[in-house]
């Protein structure tokens, strides 16, 4: 039975709220909902959240949890149940009283990756006009070692389905009619490796561009088109330094669209359909998950 509907946010701690919430409203469009002390809340649509920053407190660097939603209180219950059976572990009890959302718990999967599992999001955000992103896509993460472990938890723990593989090094996975809402990826260490949003088209995505480069910034990868997914892509960091994807034309699974789940040739020759290998500074960039994951936003 599917567990998570949809990939809900992500939520990073960085060294300067003000200047991370400035970076993604000016470069995204994104739009500060609420902020609470340290935490702020931003969204690029109707839902109250598809980001949480964190003010960084010391040396605490890294990604606090990566948001997922179920439909309701029952399937969040449910969906604890069978986390330890899956290769995880509950974080603390079910709680209420976050802003934007009914109630919520956090598990941790293998290698310590941090889930926060919840339901009843709020809507009904009405934006100003913007030029800005349509929606939180995907999270990919890196995973020690060979894959199994991680690829069990996201199917039977989070409840997502296969999507494509490409030899041993990586999978896709998802969880509604999106190629992808997680990935997963052989890594040195346990780490993000990026988020990523989606954009209406090429044009665009070519329009962030502009402005990452008026804040003197450059792109790590891109433009170009994956295999795995189809889609249109680009990357770059964000001033914590996570990495950073635009997408568009991301392919749709079955029964919505035609893709079909494919086992693609081992190697990185098929994650870049109109060009080479990714560059060593994709390849290299990692962001921690935090010390004390989940415990910067308030419970």
């Amino acid at each position: 039975m599917p567990i998570t509907e949809r990939v809900g946010h992500m939520a990073l701690r960085v060294p300067d709220l003000d200047e991370a919430v400035a970076f993604h409203a000016d470069v995204l469009g994104l739009v500060e909902t609420e902020r609470q002390g340290q935490v702020s809340y931003l969204t690029c649509n109707e839902r109250h959240h598809e980001l949480i920053l964190i003010q960084q407190q010391g040396d605490a660097r890294g990604y606090e949890h990566i948001g997922l939603e179920v439909a309701d209180g029952e399937a969040l219950e449910r969906a604890r149940s069978g986390i330890a059976a899956a290769g995880g572990e509950l974080v603390g009890e079910t709680y209420d009283g976050e802003p934007g959302i009914d109630r919520a718990a956090l598990v941790r999967g293998p290698g310590g990756h941090t889930y926060k599992l919840f339901c009843g999001m709020e809507g009904g955000q009405s934006l100003p006009d913007g030029d800005r992103v349509e929606k939180f896509e995907h999270v990919s993460i890196k995973a020690r070692g060979r894959l199994t472990g991680s690829e069990r938890f996201i199917e039977q723990g989070l409840g997502f389905q296969f999507s494509d593989r490409m030899g041993k090094t990586a999978s896709w996975w998802h969880c509604d009619a999106d190629h992808h809402g997680m990935a997963v990826v052989v890594a040195p260490k346990h780490e993000l490796s990026h988020y990523a949003w989606t954009a209406p088209d090429l044009n665009a995505m070519g329009r962030i561009c502009d402005r990452l480069a008026a804040r003197g910034r450059k792109l790590i990868w891109g433009p170009s088109r994956h295999g795995p997914g189809n889609n249109l892509f680009i990357y770059f960091h964000d001033p914590a330094g996570a990495m950073i994807e635009i997408c568009a034309e991301i392919a749709k699974m079955p029964p919505v669209g035609d893709y079909v789940a494919r086992q693609w040739p081992g190697g990185l020759g098929s994650i870049n359909q109109w060009g080479g290998p990714p560059p060593p500074r994709f390849l290299l960039t990692g962001f921690p998950i935090a010390p004390d994951a989940g415990k910067g936003v308030p419970a």
